[in-house]
């Protein structure tokens, strides 16, 4: 006969409110093949405490095991996150045999890890996002799982020992700003299946992002004669414990939209129909250069939803991260126009306007368009753009028609060859009449990798001193440069900084100008 055990001992059941909690501190518990178990957390902490189960568990809140405590599970033993809420998982070193993700709360971070977890024969992906939180997601060497959904993936690392090919349900939760319209989140589904040449242990990760990686576009034998640019959209970070080579394949999904909607993988100028599946690749960083990896057939390259397959092995091991991402051989399948900076600026009767891109692809030019009340735009301008270009590039437009004590609002359209285009975020300055301008600075790009670069107008004196200080107010670098005319452009290198924020001040005179900065 079946059983139904509500907790009910008062070493086993704790109650919060009407949520119910076994609560076990240095006990034993033990739970049958058929027995029925309704709880919502579960918190086992204690020298001597096991939780065991031999049964199928639902769990709609907290999984809490606190090492040196332990919880195992008999052959008939299963978990299944059910909760309507986000769910933290704490493992505490033990292990899940077979473990399903069934939550609904849609926020796209429905289970949280708080530790490490492991997987030893079983992840079933049926709804919510295991969002690793810097921690690893374990499977165990004879572990299975899905290939994953839209609705269900895992944002973080992975880690497992293979020989055969096995599919990694990768996914990232990510703000980005891909159509300068402002941040807009965006939840991506894209798994990778890889089949090494050798046993070794991998730890997977894919970043909808391009922090971090090398130099994505062409410059200085920096890839392989047969590319023009790889992707700076997205990447997939692999590392390997054996120097081994790998086939693999990148999987990408819901990549579908209309001509005024952002290609998410980039893989078209705004129009499908455009996409060109010859010119895509498999490409690999090798620790000096991008490699072209090339692909098997193109069958299953569609724009919408496909997969693209290496045919020439990835190495892996060598360096011990390998950075992995789409390929473009000839340019058709484009990367974005990226504005890295944007400001405006009053000066005397005239306001600047100034604005830095990353790269170029097809750009005809600029379309300059200003307001007055941020909603009317009209174009008061065009400024030719540089067509194709793989490095930073600066434009600056002054807007003599001065409309003095008002806000005044800008944007930019970036218009394409074929007339495809997209806006910038609005800016706006406000200028006073008969007033003498304020000392003003800038520092982009902000977030930053390597380099930061800093102006400055209008200061009091011809010469300045930069200090950057850590979060606990650490100076932790200075520098006293010259300003001309009260004006100051510098370079400063902080590659050798960890990723965190900062703070810049800038001092002159009496003037003293601060801004935070982020390394990513």
């Amino acid at each position: 006969m079946k059983k139904t055990l509500l907790f009910a001992v008062s070493i086993a059941l704790s109650i919060i409110g009407n949520s119910q909690t076994i609560s076990n501190n240095g006990a034993k518990i033990n739970i049958d093949n058929g027995t029925t178990v309704k709880f919502t957390n579960l918190y086992n902490t204690g020298t001597n405490a096991r939780f065991y189960y031999n049964t199928s568990i639902e769990v709609p809140g907290d999984w809490i095991n606190v090492s040196p405590a332990t919880f195992d599970q008999g052959t008939n033993g299963s978990v299944s996150f059910t909760g309507s809420s986000q769910q933290i998982v704490r493992s505490g070193g033990s292990a899940f045999n077979k473990l399903t993700i069934n939550n609904s709360t849609s926020d796209n971070n429905e289970i949280l890890l708080s530790e490490d977890m492991e997987i030893k024969t079983q992840l079933i992906l049926s709804n919510g996002v295991i969002n690793t939180n810097g921690n690893t997601l374990f499977f165990g060497s004879t572990a299975t799982t899905g290939i994953g959904s839209s609705t269900s993936f895992v944002n973080g690392k992975m880690e497992k020992s293979i020989s055969t090919p096995f599919t990694f349900p990768c996914g990232d939760v990510n703000s980005r700003d891909l159509d300068g319209n402002g941040l807009a989140p965006y939840v991506v589904w894209s798994p990778i299946t890889l089949s090494p040449s050798a046993s070794t242990s991998v730890n997977v990760e894919y970043l909808f992002d391009n922090v971090g990686m090398p130099d994505w576009w062409e410059h200085g034998g920096n890839m392989d004669e047969s590319l023009h640019h790889v992707s700076d959209r997205e990447h997939y970070r692999v590392s390997s414990t054996e120097d081994v080579t790998t086939n693999l394949t990148l999987h990408w999904n819901n990549n579908g939209h209309t001509s005024s909607e952002v290609c998410v993988h980039s893989f078209c100028d705004g129009t499908i129909s455009n996409f060109v599946s010859e010119d895509l690749s498999v490409v690999y960083w090798n620790g000096s250069k991008w490699i072209d990896a090339g692909p098997v057939g193109t069958t299953s390259h569609n724009h919408n939803s496909g997969a693209i397959t290496n045919s020439v092995p990835v190495s892996l091991g060598t360096p011990s991260q390998t950075f992995i991402t789409y390929g473009s051989k000839n340019n058709e399948n484009p990367l974005p126009i990226e504005l890295v900076s944007m400001t405006a600026e009053c000066f005397g009767n005239t306001i600047e306007l100034n604005w830095s891109t990353a790269s170029e692809t097809n750009n005809n030019g600029f379309v300059i368009e200003r307001s007055e009340d941020a909603t009317s735009f009209k174009q008061i301008a065009f400024v030719k753009g540089a067509g194709n270009s793989n490095e930073m590039l600066s434009y600056n437009f002054n807007d003599n028609v001065f409309i003095k004590n008002e806000t005044n609002y800008y944007r930019i359209k970036q218009v394409d060859f074929n007339n495809d285009c997209s806006y910038s975020q609005i800016i706006s300055t406000f200028c006073k009449e008969n007033s003498n301008p304020s000392p003003a600075f800038t520092i982009f790009p902000n977030p930053f990798k390597q380099n930061i670069n800093i102006s400055a107008n209008e200061l009091p004196l011809d010469k300045a001193t930069i200090n950057i200080y850590n979060m606990l107010g650490s100076l932790i670098y200075q520098e006293k440069v010259n300003a001309t005319k009260g004006e100051l452009s510098v370079s400063i290198d902080l590659k050798h900084l960890p990723p965190a924020i900062y703070v810049v001040r800038i001092i002159s005179g009496d003037y003293i100008g601060v801004a935070k900065i982020e390394k990513r």
